[in-house]
């Protein structure tokens, strides 16, 4: 929920309308007066242009030349100088070519698109081949995140020095702040590619990995058509030189030309079905090889993207020097953004929607040239940019000087504080920083409402080493709670982290203590987010006072693979509801100590290094938890040497599933926990007594349940990703997506579980069936909010007595 409302935070600033000089028609037939889709207009002399709509519409800026060109198969091409005065939109007719093109030989009944199509993808493996085979060349990127902004009083109060911050670009009347900018040169030799240069900068320097990983991460993405799909704002997106293009696309061949003497072939590409996430636009291949030489895609407003108000992506491709391979010659990629309620749905024209721009939007552009020259490698790193091949990716130094400015401004310090507190759950304050902030509130029946003040260096303190701690207090038994902690980072990398804790609090009885490896700030103290901590109906009554010590050994081998070594000791408490009763003997107090052992697979998943910290974003790769927990029980009388030996052997796997407009996320753990153990380290499901809706617990349990030590849960949500919303008048406008939820618990007590504690009665281990629970709801409400109706699926525990039957479940949310 934390990288949901850091959006939020980010992208606030306000907006108004745009426009500036275009020119604007329609083309239809010279004889039917029908109009003519995916005709290809250009200014004469120059790569600037566009193509007619589906009605024959078309738009597109005022260009530098005066003569726009028309052209489109079985048509002659067509000329007409734009004078100026010239009144709009114009129309345009073309006269029909009944000459049939020589150079293709197709049966009366198939269409040349169809014969040439089924070439391309005869041909579409040895071309990825011989992409493939390039394995020694050069990049260089530029990215640049602009906001756009009015030049108001308003504005003008807020950044003071407006004029010397901001740029203005052509065909706009606003004004526009750089946000944030890199540039980055590779060298790739046998597919290893290496960074060779870097430089980057933002006007938020606690978030400038945020924009990374939200937004460039998720957009900025290797354009390679040649793939199925590809995977944009976190869906997959068909090719429309797929294998499967025919059944999502309708191909049209818009023309042949020769071009020193090669020819070429020209097409054009349009989703079957609008709504879905497909690409609309061009593309043309070599008609000797049927390689790519250039594509031009963009995504049209009925695919109805949370946030979206225009993508476009043109690709280039260039003949090597020695091996005549069409390779990457330039690849685009053009982002417009906007948070605002409905702003990004417009009835514009779809090619041109990245030019409709109001204020507060983000425009998003990266720029990777590619180069097989081997005179670069006589050639330093930072004067790549200043190399012809590489010279349309350079950056204006005042650039980098506007950012420089624009952070000495004290309410993008302000936002930029907060934005890093919403991240890492941190506030940075200097040398001090306050937090989690997750933990400064919750509530449960021990202590009523529950306020903490937690602290720790900061990093300007200690690079390597920070020591922290908290203090609890709780308004129902008027008790203070401590804890300190400490973490060391001993090389300039996080290769090895040690960390030593120790506290005397309450913690949940049910609390998971495998989830932290799943989820980096599980809340130990009663609520699951914001809004369960605020809407709790009952306040969870099952908690036991703790005295925790326990010291952390962090290996991250790799970037996939960290292990995780934890010797423990823990003194535990009984509170009115959780009583430890051994044959009739009710003992107040008990010890355990042992040492739990982590394995994480992440197989190369993304991840993000904060002060201690990695953040992981959860995408399409599977990451593996294997865990370990062995120690042993001590009862403060002689009965220490009848207890043996506990283990506990736990896994779980989490992550994305892609499925074109739709897509799921999964968690699915199990264990098996044998020896003699205490009932509180038994797998119980976690339930929320609250109108929260949660993403690892089960919404419709109750705070104490299920009790068993072999067991297997499951956490899947499906989002439709507005396959039936955006078929609905009005609805679509809102952006709305279908979510559906299934959560699953079964498990049993074995013989293997020896028992130390009686179970008490409030606990069910006879079960039987599963329990189940099924929601179907709606998300991106306003935006940032998501609904669902929970149900129980079957009758098995539906009177139970520690499961609700159904209800509504709220949650911070919010997607593209």
């Amino acid at each position: 929920m934390r990288y949901k409302i850091l959006i939020l935070l980010i992208l606030a600033f306000s907006s108004f309308d745009v426009f500036g000089n275009e020119i604007t028609g329609n083309v239809t037939d010279a004889k039917t007066n029908e109009p003519l889709p995916f005709v290809n207009i250009w200014f004469k002399g120059t790569n600037q242009g566009t193509m007619s709509d589906i009605n024959g519409d078309f738009k597109l800026p005022l260009g530098k030349k005066d003569t726009l060109c028309f052209s489109s198969v079985g048509y002659f091409q067509k000329e007409i100088k734009i004078e100026k005065g010239t009144k709009m939109p114009i129309s345009v007719s073309l006269v029909e070519n009944v000459k049939e093109l020589g150079e293709v030989r197709v049966k009366p009944e198939v269409s040349r698109a169809k014969v040439l199509f089924k070439q391309i993808l005869e041909h579409k493996k040895s071309n990825q081949e011989n992409m493939l085979r390039v394995n020694n060349y050069k990049t260089f990127a530029r990215t640049t995140v602009y906001v756009a902004l009015d030049s108001t009083a308003r504005t003008k109060r807020i950044i003071n020095n407006l004029d010397e911050v901001t740029v203005k670009m052509d065909g706009h009347d606003l004004k526009f702040s750089p946000i944030y900018l890199a540039e980055l040169g590779t060298s790739n030799r046998n597919h290893k590619d290496s960074i060779v240069y870097t430089k980057k900068d933002g006007i938020f320097p606690k978030l400038n990995q945020t924009i990374e990983s939200l937004i460039l991460l998720n957009v900025m993405v290797d354009l390679d058509f040649y793939q199925e799909q590809i995977n944009i704002l976190g869906r997959g997106f068909s090719s429309p030189i797929s294998n499967t293009a025919r059944l999502n696309y309708d191909i049209f061949l818009n023309d042949s030309t020769m071009v020193d003497g090669k020819l070429f072939y020209s097409f054009s590409f349009t989703p079957k079905n609008k709504y879905n996430p497909l690409f609309t636009g061009r593309f043309t291949v070599d008609g000797e090889t049927f390689a790519l030489t250039h594509i031009y895609a963009y995504i049209q407003k009925e695919a109805n993207i949370n946030f979206v108000n225009g993508f476009q992506a043109t690709v280039s491709y260039k003949q090597t020097e020695d091996e005549n391979i069409w390779f990457y010659n330039n690849q685009e990629i053009s982002f417009n953004m906007s948070l605002a309620m409905n702003k990004d749905t417009v009835s514009k024209y779809d090619s041109e929607r990245i030019n409709e721009i109001s204020a507060g939007n983000w425009l998003v552009n990266k720029t990777t040239q590619y180069s097989t020259a081997k005179r670069l490698n006589n050639v330093r790193a930072r004067e790549w940019k200043n190399q012809p091949e590489f010279t349309s990716t350079q950056l204006d130094e005042d650039a980098y000087l506007r950012i420089y400015k624009l952070k000495e401004n004290d309410v993008v310090k302000g936002i930029d504080a907060i934005g890093g507190m919403v991240l890492t759950s941190y506030i940075n304050t200097g040398k001090i920083e306050i937090g989690p902030v997750f933990d400064i509130y919750s509530t449960n029946e021990i202590e009523g409402h529950r306020f903490t003040v937690p602290l720790r260096t900061g990093e300007e303190l200690f690079t390597n080493f920070t020591v922290g701690g908290f203090v609890g207090y709780g308004t129902k038994n008027n008790e203070f709670k401590f804890g300190v902690n400490a973490a060391y980072q001993p090389l300039p990398t996080d290769k090895f982290v040690l960390r030593a804790n120790y506290s005397n609090d309450y913690n949940l009885v049910s609390q998971d203590k495998f989830l932290r490896f799943i989820k980096k700030n599980p809340n130990t103290k009663g609520n699951g987010n914001f809004i369960a901590a605020f809407t709790s109906y009952e306040r969870n009554p099952y908690l036991k006072e703790e005295t925790n010590f326990n010291v952390i050994f962090e290996y991250n081998a790799r970037e996939d693979v960290t292990l995780e070594i934890s010797p423990y000791f823990l003194s535990s408490k009984s509170t009115p509801e959780v009583q430890f009763v051994r044959n009739g003997i009710n003992y107040q107090t008990y010890e355990n100590y042992g040492i739990l052992m982590n394995l994480r697979l992440a197989f190369g998943q993304y991840y993000d290094k904060y002060y201690f910290t990695r953040v992981y974003y959860i995408d399409q790769i599977p990451v593996i938890n294997i865990s370990w927990d062995i120690g042993k029980t001590h009862l403060p009388t002689g009965e220490n040497n009848s207890l043996g030996f506990y283990s506990q052997l736990h896994g779980s796997i989490s992550g994305k599933i892609n499925m074109g407009q739709t897509f799921m996320r999964y968690m699915v753990n199990g264990g098996y926990l044998f020896g003699d153990a205490p009932y509180d380290l038994l797998d119980q499901p976690v339930g929320s007594m609250s109108l929260g809706f949660a993403k690892y617990r089960f919404n419709l349990l109750h705070h104490a349940s299920f009790a068993h030590n072999l067991y297997t849960n499951i956490h899947i949500d499906y989002n439709g990703g507005g396959v039936i919303f955006n078929k609905i008048p009005f609805i679509k406008t809102l952006k709305l997506r279908e979510m559906v939820s299934l959560k699953s618990h079964y498990g049993k007590l074995n013989n293997s579980y020896k028992v130390v504690f009686d179970l008490p009665d409030y606990y069910s281990s006879e079960q039987q069936k599963p329990y189940t629970e099924i929601g179907v709801g709606v998300t991106n409400i306003f935006k940032v909010l998501r609904v669902e109706y929970v149900r129980q699926l079957g009758n098995s525990y539906i009177n139970s007595g520690f499961a609700d039957k159904g209800g509504i479940r709220f949650r911070a949310e919010m997607s593209f």
